[in-house]
């Protein structure tokens, strides 16, 4: 659980962004239909908001972990405090309800996980890292193997526990989850 007011902040409007882009466009219902993993547009609507904050003096997509430029973090920003923030976003589609599809939500964990463990390699101690990551659809009959098994893994990777989602909302029977994992 996030208890950083400024994040907190972030988050309800990024609810708010992804809730009117459904409303107008359908685009989480078009993700959940056809199981589509893509994380651009929560990269760029989280960075759109974080950006615009008064409290964010520098930012920047896809910054290099390493000066050898071997990996780069999904988004990157520092506070007027001097506090650095290294975020990596993903968007997962589940196989719940959808035959053939077995794999999906095992790949999806596996890459948040390897997020984790790229975050874990910074080695300022001053740096906060976080893992931002969405996976939908999800329904009722689906949160207990989801978070019994599923988020239980991120939490153990991240050393923290993740045990509900930081926003949630609701795509026709499904629910579109974003959970926030401080590492």
């Amino acid at each position: 659980m996030v208890d950083d007011s400024f994040l907190l902040n972030a988050l309800k409007q990024l609810s708010s962004r992804l809730a009117e882009i459904e409303k107008r466009h359908g685009y989480l219902s078009f993700l959940i239909k056809k199981r589509f993993a893509n994380e651009k547009l929560l990269q760029l609507e989280t960075m759109h908001i974080i950006s615009r904050m008064p409290e964010v003096v520098d930012y920047l997509p896809e910054k290099m972990y390493d000066p050898d430029g071997k990996g780069k973090c999904d988004f990157w920003f520092r506070l007027k405090d001097g506090t650095e923030f290294w975020i990596e976003i993903k968007m997962r589609p589940t196989n719940y309800r959808k035959p053939g599809h077995a794999k999906a939500i095992t790949n999806g964990v596996a890459q948040v996980i390897e997020d984790i463990q790229r975050l874990k390699k910074i080695a300022d101690k001053n740096a906060r890292r976080f893992a931002i990551f969405a996976f939908y659809p999800i329904y009722t009959e689906s949160y207990r193997t989801f978070n019994g098994i599923h988020l239980k893994r991120i939490s153990q990777e991240a050393g923290k526990n993740t045990e509900s989602s930081m926003i949630k909302l609701k795509v026709g029977e499904a629910d579109f989850n974003l959970y926030v994992a401080e590492v």
